[in-house]
């Protein structure tokens, strides 16, 4: 079961990043104007995500892109309505789980302050203020590139939703054509995972295609394989902070 804070967690990531993208969508001075008068989109919008060996600081969200144009505004909403539609129930599900055992063991009667067992008073504290010295800083604040590569370990929640994202890929595609990246790529595009930043891949690999899609309204990752008959998939967990490419899974 996951707790309460975990699914409160994700809700608001899942929520913010929805409201961002709903209020740029209101901005009336969207992308970047071209020299011939056209709208250009940022390079985190043009091209699919690539893993430089070390980086120095965090990836960009693309969605932070000053020239991202309506359309690209639009279909980011889009995106994000589909990844919280498709976590929905399993939102509802954690919800109808009890947070307390269903019955309790009967409690000992408290006893009176004169008999034996009875809690001793507490002492009186002074309600003089005690200097307290500041806390140090902690040790390592600096970017480590190394730390958040690192896999996460995904919440009920999230492993809910990845089952329920992998079944919807896997009737677009299971059985649906030859292993292609460009069959691959339409299928996916056609059930809504249509964003070139959200998608790497589909790559053609021993006569398989693979792709992996970045489905974070919290840690979600999930890499897929399609050999032309069925699909399989592999969830995961993964910082905020770097691409689903750049994690180093456990094991």
């Amino acid at each position: 079961m996951t707790s309460t804070h975990s699914t409160t967690r994700r809700n608001k990531r899942v929520g913010g990043a929805l409201a961002a993208a709903l209020c740029a969508l209101a901005l009336t001075a969207c992308g970047t104007e071209a020299a011939g008068g056209g709208v250009t989109a940022g390079a985190a919008m043009a091209a699919k995500p690539t893993a430089t060996p070390t980086p120095t600081e965090a990836r960009p969200d693309p969605m932070d892109d000053p020239a991202l144009t309506l359309e690209d505004q639009q279909a980011a909403v889009a995106f994000m309505a589909l990844v919280t539609e498709v976590a929905a129930p399993c939102e509802e599900d954690a919800e109808d789980l009890p947070t307390v055992p269903p019955s309790l063991p009967p409690q000992r009667p408290v006893p009176g302050p004169d008999e034996p067992g009875a809690p001793r008073p507490r002492p009186v504290v002074s309600e003089v203020p005690v200097p307290v010295e500041d806390l140090p800083a902690p040790a390592d604040t600096a970017w480590n590139f190394d730390r958040v590569r690192q896999e996460v370990e995904l919440g009920e929640v999230e492993k809910c939703a990845a089952l329920r994202h992998g079944s919807r890929i896997a009737k677009a595609l299971d059985g649906s054509g030859d292993p292609t990246a460009a069959h691959v790529e339409k299928a996916l595009g056609a059930i809504g995972y249509n964003l070139t930043y959200r998608l790497h891949g589909p790559v053609e690999a021993d006569g398989k295609v693979e792709f992996t899609l970045d489905l974070r309204g919290g840690e979600l990752c999930l890499d897929g394989t399609y050999d032309g008959t069925r699909t399989t998939f592999d969830p995961y967990g993964v910082h905020p902070a770097v691409y689903c490419t750049d994690v180093k899974r456990r094991g």
